[in-house]
């Protein structure tokens, strides 16, 4: 059965919750997407039922810290994981795979950057990539936003497909000589099959 588990929704300087990260299951793969803004993900992970052990495919909309330095501690927590199995797949646009790597670069030991090296692979991605999760067929997209540069995605589970579209979508032509902004609902809308 497929799945989303909301594991925050806040922005960058919520207090009374936890910033936006969220996790997608089907019955073989779970997807989590975003890292939220530190080690408070690892008390939501728990809380939802989601090992550290059970985590293989990241998903990295931006850069901003709301977003990343949850990211930076499960990949430290992959590579202190006793009993940690397979690989943990990072994929992102090449600023947050940047960002990424010189964080944990500049604050992980270096017996825990050799765990890095080992369990850990980086996927830099661009506008209209297509690559698979397990089981979900996925197309990353550029928002086009004018923050942060940040990538959104189409997913193909078993039997339904879902859209990540980020926060704003900006259209690159203007309409009636202005440019329009057009909101689009944070995490997950589902889409018909054509």
């Amino acid at each position: 059965m497929n799945k989303i588990t909301m594991l925050g929704t806040g922005n960058a300087t919520v207090t009374q919750c936890y910033n936006t990260c969220f996790a997608l299951q089907t019955d073989t793969t779970l997807l989590l997407v975003d890292g939220g803004g530190g080690n408070g993900v690892l008390a939501q992970l728990k809380r939802a039922g989601i090992a550290i052990a059970d985590i293989h495919h990241l998903f990295v909309t931006h850069a901003h810290t709301d977003h990343i330095l949850g990211v930076i501690w499960l990949i430290r927590m992959v590579a202190q994981c006793k009993g940690y199995e397979g690989r943990l797949h990072v994929y992102g646009n090449d600023k947050v795979q940047l960002v990424i790597r010189t964080i944990i670069d500049m604050i992980l030991a270096k017996k825990q950057l050799a765990k890095v090296a080992e369990r850990v692979v980086f996927h830099e991605l661009h506008d209209g990539d297509k690559f698979e999760v397990g089981d979900i067929g996925m197309q990353c997209f550029d928002i086009h936003s004018t923050k942060e540069k940040q990538y959104g995605f189409r997913a193909e589970l078993p039997g339904t497909t879902v859209a990540c579209l980020g926060r704003t979508v900006q259209p690159a032509e203007p309409s009636h000589g202005r440019t329009r902004r057009l909101a689009a609902l944070r995490g997950f809308l589902p889409l018909r099959r054509p």
